[in-house]
C-alpha cells in the first residue's frame, strides 16, 4: 500500500512537472513570436522593409489576387487560433479541420489562377518600360490668353516628378512646376509667336523626356 501511494505521488509530482514544462515552454515561444512580431513592425516603421508591393503588381497596379491572398491569410490563421484557444486547456487540435483546409485551398487556386491568366496577356508579369507622356487639353494657346494646363503620366518609376521646361525660353510664355502654361502678354518684349515646344523631364531619370508642341497665336 506504501508502495502505491509512493508511485502515485512521484506521477503526480512528474504530471505536474511536465505540465509546468509545457506552460513554461509555451510562454517561452509565446514571448518569442511577439518579440519577433514588434521586431517585423519596426522595420516596417522605419522603412527598413518595403511593403509598397505587399498587394501591388510590379507595374505598381493594385493585384486582387494578392489582397485576396493575404486577407486568406489572416481570415485562416484566425480561425485557427479561434480554435486552439476554445479548448480547456488551449491545444492544436489533433486534425485540421475540413474548413480551413477548404479556405487555404480557395485562397491558393485562385491565386495561381489569377497570374495564369496574366501571366498569358500580352503584358505578362514584367514590369513595363519606364516612359514619361505629356498630355494637354489644348493644342494652341493665344497670346494674352487663357493659361493651357500640362498634365504628365509617369510609368515604371518610383518618383513621379518632373521638371517643365520651355523652348524658346523668351518671348512665348512661361510655365511653372505644375506644368500650366502661360502665354506671354501682347506687350512682352521679344514676343514670338508660332511652335513652342514642352518638356517635361524625368527628376528620377533626365535621359526619360517627352515633348508636346503647341502653336501659340495672335488673338484675332
Amino acid at each position: 500500500m506504501l508502495i502505491m501511494q509512493v508511485a502515485q505521488t512521484a506521477l503526480t509530482q512528474a504530471e505536474k512537472t511536465q505540465s509546468w514544462l509545457t506552460f513554461s515552454a509555451g510562454w517561452v515561444a509565446l514571448g518569442f513570436l511577439g518579440a519577433f512580431g514588434l521586431l517585423i513592425l519596426w522595420y516596417v516603421f522605419t522603412e527598413r522593409i518595403d511593403l509598397s508591393g505587399l498587394i501591388n503588381e510590379p507595374t505598381g497596379e493594385a493585384s486582387m489576387s494578392r489582397f485576396q491572398l493575404l486577407i486568406f491569410t489572416f481570415v485562416i490563421a484566425a480561425s485557427l487560433f479561434l480554435i486552439v484557444s476554445s479548448g480547456t486547456p488551449p491545444n492544436f487540435p489533433p486534425l485540421i479541420p475540413q474548413g480551413i483546409l477548404v479556405l487555404l485551398g480557395i485562397s491558393s487556386s485562385s491565386y495561381l489562377v489569377s497570374k495564369g491568366i496574366q501571366a498569358s496577356s500580352p503584358q505578362g508579369l514584367s514590369r513595363p518600360n519606364p516612359q514619361v507622356t505629356i498630355k494637354a487639353g489644348s493644342n494652341s494657346a493665344t497670346v494674352g490668353g487663357k493659361p493651357v494646363q500640362f498634365q504628365v503620366d509617369v510609368v515604371g518609376l518610383t518618383d513621379e516628378t518632373v521638371t517643365w521646361s520651355i523652348d524658346p525660353l523668351k518671348g512665348a510664355g512661361i510655365i511653372d512646376v505644375n506644368g500650366l502654361y502661360t502665354p506671354p502678354a501682347p506687350t512682352e518684349p521679344g514676343l514670338k509667336t508660332g511652335k513652342v515646344t514642352i518638356k517635361a523631364t524625368s527628376a528620377e531619370d533626365v535621359s526619360l523626356t517627352d515633348i508636346r508642341n503647341i502653336q501659340l497665336v495672335l488673338p484675332q
